[in-house]
């Protein structure tokens, strides 16, 4: 194109430009005609003031409320250890005198009061049809060789494993300690 009509051309762009510029509050960036054709150019900035059609800036966030502190251990400096009582093996989830339609659970008993004694154990209990990953309400949705616990993706039941030892967890998965000692679950 020649030097003269591309001229003409940014000139016409920098006239109808400038109205719509001036009438949004816009800034509108035109190139400069050049004076050497084909070694670059200069910016020329155009900037409006706005109409009356300007949108109303938005108001600031509200405050959020303070971030409530972390929990404070009670601090039972001389709370007993736990206390286990084991009926069954929650490794062998249908030995150890379970009946037919029964499975060797884990259990944990939480203390009434703050600093009590926690109770944990395994017993005979009902069993649940829920295996590695299915959703659970408590122990008694999982299957046998199952419990339900507390994960990132919510509760479910996985796989009880051993902590110390082959885990015998699923392709992928590692076995997770428990409250339980000594028990883990596959996560």
């Amino acid at each position: 194109m020649p030097t003269s009509a591309r001229r003409l051309a940014l000139a016409l762009a920098a006239t109808l430009a400038l109205p719509l510029g001036a009438a949004c509050g816009s800034s509108v960036v035109t190139p400069a005609p050049s004076t050497s054709a084909g070694q670059g150019g200069e910016f020329t900035f155009i900037t409006g003031e706005g109409g009356s059609t300007a949108a109303t800036p938005t108001p600031p966030e509200p405050p959020r409320p303070p971030v409530p502190p972390d929990y404070d251990d009670p601090g039972c400096e001389n709370a007993p250890p736990p206390l286990e009582a084991f009926t069954c093996d929650p490794f062998d989830p249908y030995g150890g005198g379970c009946l037919l339609g029964e499975a060797c659970k884990l259990t944990i008993e939480y203390p009434s009061e703050p600093c009590g004694q926690e109770v944990y154990g395994s017993a005979c209990a009902l069993a649940g049809t829920g295996q590695q990953g299915d959703g659970c309400g408590d122990g008694a949705d999982c299957g046998p060789g199952h419990v339900c616990v507390i994960t990132g993706s919510g509760t479910q039941c996985v796989q009880v494993c051993k902590v110390d030892g082959p885990s015998g967890c699923p392709s992928g998965l590692v076995c997770e300690p428990l409250d339980v000692k000594g028990f883990g679950g596959c996560l």
